[in-house]
């Protein structure tokens, strides 16, 4: 399967994961919340100075007991300081008769005498059975709604006049509108998206209570508010868009005095029993007026995004805030959402596909930025909403599935040149080859090098005279020994040859090193862990071993090298050649460490204060027709106190 194939059908699956199992939904909701509290921080929105809540609050319940006692004629004297008032809503519901019969007979007459105000009815969650009376009254309530054309209405959510419970029949004919106060929340309880309108299988036309309660005060029949077709209210001089029937409410509101800190601007206020005990009726002129209950203990809470406690009055306020002053959101254009969604998943693929994955990384993050930039500038400049978590998830989607099998070949392959390359070289070298892959030589070539061999001298000897468990474990310590020296002086390891030691110096040193001074530190180290070793194998009893060294410096050709399926790093030429017959030289000449004049040239300049290069003659060599000056190395007695090469 080609790797973009398989991209797409992963960022495809997991899309359907998350929308499948909610986690998306949950995404947008948590995001755009977390958006509104950002707005209502930095550009809180004001309440229009039309709305205000009249609150049966802490204190008027003190003053006149609790509502249920209440008979409703002081709803009457309520609506005698509101006459003034463009439109009063009573967000209460009124459908059992009162104690006090003459105070449902004063409550009609006052609301009658009004002419403008909103009563709510609420509608059932399923069907129940009902009486002759109570069909009468539905008939009576659904005669009070437009009939509209069926087709302009489709898009509504539909509701059924047989779960409506109307309020009492006084109320019924003396309003000026009736509203349901129904919503519906977010499956996380949240109220984001109040439904505004309803429809009815023979085609009527429901309104919520603050739509009703908008259309009295703006003196615009319902059917005008949302004909032709019910995608937007054109109201208060403007058009409100919907999304079937729904508002996407643009949060502004909190509780009013609390949470002084906290995001959102406090509903306008004023207590029940002040406005009957000592507010006059021209201090609500043009109001329009919201009643409701915010006393502790109500029930009647609805969550919003900046305030979780928020009163169903102080909702229905900002609704009404919302319709207005055309403050409301709206979701982001379907054009716009699937090209970003289309944008965020397919980008990866084809840069995960063309790029190396360094450039694909850098890619992918600044199309994300970018989405994420065109996402909140909806946001912020339109008061769009858009949904965050395909764009996000379409990306990571895409980009995982392209990403994790490039990771894990990259893995491999870096495990691979650890595993390849600590075989002959110090662990931080191998650092530096997994960092820069491009260090290592690949193809042979020809390039100046030191070359060390080292040899036991008269190991047949020891190997002959002793038991196979006790040279083996002798040879161990000794290799362990010289890699370690080698490594330390970032050598290569090339091989060893039976007890032969073979390293190489310049594959893989830094820029301009001297090649000749680190070979001869390497080898002054080995003679020092030998000496180490033989003193820890007196104590066991065991055969002292002496080593011969030979280094030269030369052009030689380096590389890996091809055997059948087998490949082979190692250095050839003259100068390994060289190199290995300066070694056996070393019995010869019974000197321990002796070196050509080139590594003598190269090295001395660096290494004087430490060593001498005593000058051992000519030195003819099986295989060259002039002979080589040598040099035995040897650490002076007056080198540095504590100082090393």
């Amino acid at each position: 399967m080609r790797p973009w194939l398989r991209g797409l059908i992963g960022s495809l699956l997991l899309l359907t994961v998350v929308h499948a199992s909610g986690v998306g939904d949950g995404l947008d909701r948590w995001v755009t919340d977390q958006h509104w509290r950002w707005r209502a921080a930095v550009r809180p929105a004001l309440f229009p100075s039309r709305v205000l809540v009249v609150a049966i609050d802490d204190r008027t319940l003190q003053s006149y007991g609790r509502l249920r006692y209440w008979s409703r004629e002081r709803y009457a004297r309520l609506l005698d300081k509101l006459k003034q008032a463009d439109a009063v809503g009573f967000d209460i519901l009124f459908v059992e008769p009162d104690r006090d019969p003459r105070g449902d007979a004063a409550f009609a007459n006052a609301v009658k005498a009004h002419g403008r105000v909103v009563i709510p009815f609420h509608r059932w969650t399923e069907t129940r059975s009902y009486s002759a009376a109570t069909e009468r009254e539905l008939k009576r309530l659904m005669e009070r709604f437009p009939l509209v054309d069926r087709p302009a209405v489709s898009a509504l959510p539909t509701t059924f006049s047989q779960v409506l419970q109307p309020p009492l029949p006084g109320l019924l004919d003396a309003a000026a509108a009736l509203g349901s106060v129904d919503v519906t929340p977010d499956a996380d309880g949240v109220y984001r998206a109040p439904d505004l309108l309803w429809r009815t299988p023979d085609g009527r036309m429901l309104p919520h209570f603050t739509l009703a309660l908008t259309c009295v005060a703006e003196k615009t029949p319902l059917a005008e508010a949302v004909a032709p077709v019910p995608h937007a209210l054109k109201i208060a001089g403007q058009e409100v868009a919907l999304d079937s029937g729904y508002l996407l409410l643009h949060p502004m509101a909190r509780r009013n005095g609390s949470f002084a800190k906290a995001a959102g601007t406090p509903v306008p206020t004023a207590s029940f029993v002040d406005v009957l005990e000592r507010m006059k009726p021209e201090d609500f002129a043009g109001k329009i007026v919201l009643v409701g209950e915010t006393a502790t203990g109500t029930t009647d809470i609805r969550a919003t995004a900046l305030d979780r406690g928020l009163r169903g009055v102080e909702f229905n306020a900002e609704i009404l805030a919302n319709l207005l002053t055309n403050a409301s959101a709206t979701s982001a254009p379907a054009p716009v959402m699937w090209s970003l969604i289309a944008l965020a998943m397919l980008t990866p693929l084809g840069l995960y596909s063309m790029l190396p994955p360094n450039r694909a990384v850098i890619g992918t993050a600044v199309v994300g930025l970018g989405s994420v930039a065109v996402l909140e500038s909806l946001f912020w400049t339109a008061r769009m909403v858009p949904t965050w978590s395909p764009v996000f998830f379409g990306l990571l989607g895409s980009t995982l599935a392209m990403a994790l099998p490039l990771l894990a070949q990259e893995e491999g392959r870096r495990r691979q040149l650890r595993e390849t390359f600590s075989l002959y070289v110090a662990p931080e070298v191998v650092d530096e080859i997994v960092r820069d892959p491009g260090m290592q030589i690949q193809q042979a070539e020809r390039r100046t090098l030191s070359v060390l061999f080292s040899d036991i001298r008269d190991f047949t000897t020891f190997s002959e005279q002793n038991p196979p468990e006790q040279v083996a474990r002798q040879m161990t310590e000794y290799q362990s020994e010289m890699c370690e020296a080698v490594f330390e002086a970032h050598g290569v390891l090339d091989k060893f040859i039976g007890d032969a030691v073979m390293a190489l110096f310049g594959p893989y040193s830094e820029e301009n090193a001297n090649l000749s001074a680190k070979a001869v530190v390497c080898a002054l180290g080995m003679v020092q862990r030998l000496e180490a070793l033989n003193k820890r194998w007196d104590r066991y009893d065991w055969p002292r071993f002496r080593i011969g060294i030979g280094i030269h410096t030369g052009e030689a050709v380096v590389g890996n090298f091809l055997a059948g399926k087998r490949s082979q790093f190692t250095a050839l030429g003259d100068t390994v050649n060289l190199a290995a017959r300066l070694q056996t030289a070393t019995k010869e000449l019974h000197a321990t460490l002796i070196i050509s004049e080139s590594v003598k040239e190269e090295a001395e300049p660096l290494l004087q204060r430490y060593v001498t290069f005593l000058d051992r003659g000519l030195l003819m060599v099986k295989g060259r027709e002039q002979p080589v000056r040598v040099y035995e190395v040897r650490p002076r007695d007056d080198a540095p106190a504590g100082d090393t090469p």
